[in-house]
């Protein structure tokens, strides 16, 4: 069993993570799925664990790619900013086209989860600057070689 931690629209500031470190202590990997993807290291520094990173659109000078597919146990997922890819139809048909199970994205800062068509769509919303009024909010990913399972998690504020 693995547990990933999504993270998407941190815009340069990470101290929001403290609110989830409960909750991912132990996960295997990070990713980040953009809009300061730079973020990544430093958030994974602090969750102790590796990452992966797409560039989204306020990333103009990152190398991260546009897009990537992570293979992880038996499953392809699909990670993706959002930004060049709108609405369920046009990513569920990316998912499709890249022939995985899951497309991960963000952008909106809206977070949301669905599966169409035995596709799971997740946006984690936004680390840092949430338009919900749930404030900021992540995702925990768990992948077996069975299932994988999804959940958003909000900020436990005090």
């Amino acid at each position: 069993m693995s547990k990933i931690a999504i993270i998407s629209d941190s815009h340069g500031s990470i101290e929001n993570i403290a609110y989830f470190a409960d909750r991912l202590k132990g996960v295997d990997a990070l990713w980040h799925l953009g809009d300061h993807a730079e973020d990544a290291e430093l958030l994974a520094n602090r969750l102790n664990c590796g990452f992966v990173c797409v560039r989204g659109n306020c990333d103009p000078f990152s190398d991260a790619p546009l897009t990537y597919t992570v293979s992880w146990h038996h499953k392809r997922i699909l990670l993706l900013h959002g930004h060049t890819v709108a609405g369920r139809l046009a990513l569920l048909y990316a998912a499709k086209e890249a022939n995985t199970d899951a497309v991960l994205f963000g952008h909106s800062h809206v977070p949301s989860m669905e599966t169409v068509d035995g596709v799971l769509l997740l946006n984690p919303g936004s680390l840092s600057r949430p338009r919900t009024s749930k404030g900021p909010s992540v995702a925990l990913l768990t992948l077996t070689d069975d299932e994988m399972k999804a959940e958003i998690l909000f900020a436990n504020r005090r």
